[in-house]
């Protein structure tokens, strides 16, 4: 059986003028679009990749095989470590500069793409979906082909590399990428949030819908949720005396984001709904219980947490009567 091959690139986090950095104006685009093509700079006029290479690359997209690019960097010493699923790879000059393809490269060097080098140092660009980020751990789970050395050692001056992925990783690629809602929570445990965050309420615009999707289909702001768990002290909400297990990644009571008021009824309100006053850090069976329990069952702890909640919802903006969320959730 041939192994599939992945790909991983190694960049700088840098800060730019906007106030922003690489990462966070990637992230943008992938959440707006649904779809990101991440530029890799070079000052080498000469291909990173070979067509040999790319051709292999193809011949996996093309048999509908499930192929990775990584993306590596290091914060303040950190590793960090992003993924998403690959679907094409560009050289440089293939995406014009009046190429469509433009709007899911990050403003601040799409100007650049399809100019000619030097001023385009886009050597290679790959054409990604669901990108996230991944616990820092996996890192060692991914190796070098050639070398089969994994990227907590020195793997050379290179940025582009073609890699493997143990069964471990792969596992968990699958997983989180057929089932949105574990995805979700899992991108809320990896956002990097202080214990002292200080969360104001206060009305804010609609979210975007995701892209090409169907009435109802808002995008949830992982750190949004992240704010509210931190700020209810990773407790659950409904009683704070559950406990199942301490998470690994946060090294607290192990609670997921619930939204009172479900994202689907985000037309209903003329403010966004993706807020922390309607975010509930709730224990796992908590979380199942309010989504899959009969009514008769969840009816007092959606009055209870309709209680809690509605002065931080009116400061929101957010008109709800207790009616009305019962509603919801019949």
């Amino acid at each position: 059986m041939i192994k599939v091959l992945h790909l991983l690139l190694k960049f700088k986090n840098e800060r730019l003028a906007s106030g922003s950095d690489t990462i966070n104006e990637h992230k943008k685009i992938a959440e707006e679009k649904g779809r990101l093509i991440w530029g890799h700079s070079s000052s080498k006029s000469t291909k990173l990749m070979s067509d040999k290479s790319r051709a292999l690359y193809k011949n996996q997209f093309s048999k509908g095989i499930d192929t990775y690019c990584f993306f590596l960097t290091s914060i303040k010493g950190e590793q960090e470590l992003y993924v998403g699923k690959l679907s094409e790879i560009y050289f440089r000059g293939e995406i014009t500069s009046a190429s469509p393809l433009k709007k899911f490269i990050p403003s601040y060097y799409a100007g650049n793409v399809g100019t000619g080098f030097p001023a385009d140092k886009n050597n290679t660009l790959v054409d990604v979906s669901n990108f996230f980020k991944v616990d820092s751990k996996y890192v060692s789970r991914i190796k070098v082909r050639s070398s089969a050395k994994d990227f907590t050692s020195d793997v050379g001056r290179s940025s582009l590399f073609y890699v493997d992925i143990n069964e471990d990783l792969e596992k968990l690629l699958i997983e989180l990428l057929s089932n949105p809602e574990a995805k979700f929570q899992y991108e809320v445990e990896q956002e990097d949030v202080p214990d002292d965050v200080t969360v104001k309420d206060k009305p804010k615009d609609k979210p975007l819908k995701r892209l090409g999707s169907s009435t109802g289909s808002y995008k949830r702001d992982s750190k949004t949720s992240k704010n509210a768990i931190v700020t209810a002290k990773y407790k659950c909400e409904v009683d704070t005396t559950h406990e199942n297990f301490v998470s690994r990644v946060t090294g607290e009571n192990y609670v997921e984001a619930h939204h009172l008021i479900p994202m689907e009824y985000q037309d209903d309100f003329d403010t966004s709904i993706d807020v922390e006053a309607n975010i509930i850090s709730l224990c796992v069976g908590c979380h199942k219980k309010l989504h899959h329990a009969t009514y008769s069952v969840i009816e007092p702890l959606i009055e209870k947490l309709y209680d809690d909640r509605i002065d931080r919802l009116k400061d929101c903006d957010i008109k709800l009567t207790s009616h009305k969320l019962h509603n919801y959730y019949k």
